[in-house]
């Protein structure tokens, strides 16, 4: 938990770092594309697929002048292709959102992610869908209070 919270926070920094005392409010936005790859084992015939291509990241921050800051983002792919270890390929579509909030002065946060992948594949292999969602809540000393994760997968075909 703490990587994906140090991980936002080293982003909201080179987006224009952190609230500066009774500064006036600031807001960034920056679009990113970074090529990505993984592999996921189809829930729906144990078929292991080895996936690749460009995710398009568009991220938002704004500090206000109390302090808050909110680093916001919308993540989606573009061309990524799948091949299956039973010969099957698949296309591979995923949105994904998360918000991260901190106060600016204690490490009281909050983090949320919201993500959909659908793999379709190109042949007679069933298509399947995964659906996740993480929140995680910290109080003014950086002690996690709430932790949800909910994962859910179906197939299609």
């Amino acid at each position: 938990m703490r990587l994906v919270v140090s991980f936002l926070a080293a982003t909201g920094l080179a987006l224009g770092g952190v609230a500066a005392w009774a500064a006036p409010a600031t807001s960034s936005t920056s679009n990113i594309e970074l090529p990505v790859s993984g592999s996921v084992v189809n829930p729906c015939n144990g078929e292991s697929v080895a996936w690749q291509g460009t995710a398009h990241f568009v991220v938002h921050q704004t500090v206000t002048s109390n302090g808050r800051d909110t680093l916001s983002g919308h993540v989606n792919f573009q061309g990524i292709q799948g091949q299956g270890s039973l010969g099957n390929t698949y296309q591979v579509t995923n949105t994904a959102n998360f918000e991260l909030t901190a106060s600016g002065d204690s490490a009281q946060n909050e983090f949320t992610t919201t993500a959909a992948f659908l793999f379709v594949s190109q042949g007679p292999a069933p298509n399947f869908d995964s659906h996740t969602t993480y929140h995680v809540t910290f109080d003014a000393s950086g002690q996690p209070t709430a932790v949800v994760t909910r994962n859910e997968t179906s197939c299609q075909g």
